[in-house]
């Protein structure tokens, strides 16, 4: 099959192509129509919530001294 039969496939059926190499799906041809649909609706979708760490206080005594590379866990 030819580029020119995936695409009219593609044009008439409003598809998509899925194509195996070595028996994994590698890639997928879809219409140029349908990649600016999924695009839009990626950019519209709701952002993912943000999850931030809680961090930890440092000890006043610790406060004042300097952090040496023998003090970072290993």
């Amino acid at each position: 099959m030819d580029l020119n039969e995936i695409k009219n496939l593609i044009e008439i059926d409003g598809g998509k192509f899925i194509i195996i190499e070595d028996g994994k799906p590698a890639m997928v041809v879809i219409s140029f129509e349908e990649y600016k649909k999924r695009l839009t609706e990626k950019k519209s979708a709701a952002p993912p919530a943000i999850i931030r760490k809680e961090q930890r206080a440092v000890p006043k005594e610790l406060e004042s001294e300097e952090l040496r590379l023998e003090d970072l866990p290993l």
